[in-house]
């Protein structure tokens, strides 16, 4: 049964695409930055929402230690940094060890709030960057706001792609179209194939696979997007980026 509903139509934004995971910890704030990087690169005027408001981490990937509050009209300014602009849950915390502790209703209007308010101005995509899993904010917004497509973030291990068929079968539910199944991780800890599994299961596009490197976990802690410095990642960004693009849009030609 179809949960979806008359879905609103942000000003200014061009296409929005969700980046979901079933599972916590498979790197769904690491795809969204570097997929965002790689969007700009391309020529896109491209924004993200860091949707996860208990544990907002696209501040620190980027290495943004701005503090975002309201202007006197209750707007929020996204921060922009290497073309991208971004609005996170970090820019209002007192602190990056505050815990919040709101529960799901309070955290979709918050969630909400930070999509409406926040001065995005002309944008081609915006990536949302949700909470994990199934959770009563991210069924609301998929509910309410007109995603244009769902990319599905997992790792390769079995228990991780149980998850995000799961993610998988929540956004056909709510008529999103899915964009396909990036696979993150892989390599000898956690295997591979397994993105590719589930994307051949869930009848959607794998649409690539990133290496477990050491290189990328430094990189990430400090502040620097390894899109930069890595070749490697700038393919496979790149074409991960086109893709969805042209998924989202008719002729594409960013």
């Amino acid at each position: 049964m179809a949960l979806s509903r008359h879905k609103e139509k942000i000003p200014g934004i061009k296409r929005i695409m969700g980046v979901l995971s079933g599972k916590g910890g498979v790197g769904k704030s690491f795809i969204t930055a570097n997929l965002a990087l790689a969007m700009a690169k391309m020529g896109a005027k491209v924004g993200i929402l860091d949707a996860d408001i208990a544990c907002p981490s696209l501040f620190r990937i980027f290495d943004i230690s701005a503090k975002t509050p309201p202007d006197s009209n209750n707007q929020i300014h996204p921060v922009e940094k290497y073309g991208v602009k971004i609005v996170s849950m970090a820019g209002l915390s007192a602190t990056e060890d505050e815990a919040i502790v709101w529960r799901g209703p309070i955290l979709s209007k918050i969630i909400q709030q930070l999509l409406k308010e926040s001065l995005w101005g002309e944008l081609d995509v915006l990536l949302i960057d949700f909470p994990t899993g199934t959770s009563d904010s991210t069924l609301t917004i998929l509910q309410q706001i007109q995603v244009d497509g769902a990319i599905l973030v997992t790792t390769p291990q079995s228990l991780a792609t149980i998850d995000v068929r799961r993610a998988g079968n929540m956004v056909r539910m709510l008529d999103v179209p899915m964009l396909g199944i990036v696979e993150n991780m892989r390599g000898e800890i956690f295997g591979e194939g397994g993105g590719s599994i589930t994307a051949q299961k869930l009848h959607t596009s794998f649409l690539g696979s990133i290496p477990l490197r050491k290189q990328i976990v430094e990189f990430c802690d400090r502040g620097t997007p390894a899109f930069f410095h890595m070749d490697e990642l700038d393919l496979i960004f790149g074409k991960i980026a086109r893709s969805t693009l042209e998924q989202v849009f008719a002729n594409i030609s960013v």
